[in-house]
């Protein structure tokens, strides 16, 4: 019985790593993977982490969106649990890659729950 996918990836070697100082940076990455996936928000939380980086998390009504950034090292994690069993986890990557203008590189571990 599978119950959905759950995507865990770091994010290394960010080019333009200034995006990832505030909240502000990167939400527009997390809207655009909640549009382009059709994923419904039901809740959401943003910390804003001083002197820079910032944390984010999406209730989902198909499970949770969070990532944590740390702009010092070029740096950010991203966990996607998702239960809808057709979601592309590559085609989510992808949005990742291109938001970061092809200038990163993603360590990623895809599981079927």
């Amino acid at each position: 019985m599978e119950c959905g996918k759950h995507l865990i990836a770091d994010v290394i070697n960010i080019e333009n790593w200034e995006l990832l100082n505030e909240v502000e940076g990167i939400k527009p990455l997390l809207q655009k993977i909640i549009t382009d996936m059709n994923l419904n928000v039901v809740g959401e939380v943003h910390h804003q982490f001083e002197p820079f980086g910032a944390t984010c998390l999406y209730l989902l009504s198909e499970s949770h969106l969070s990532i944590h950034t740390y702009p010092e090292l070029k740096y950010l994690t991203l966990d996607l649990y998702c239960c809808n069993n057709k979601i592309n986890m590559d085609d989510v990557c992808e949005i990742v890659y291109n938001h970061f203008n092809n200038k990163c590189i993603i360590r990623k571990l895809v599981i079927n729950r």
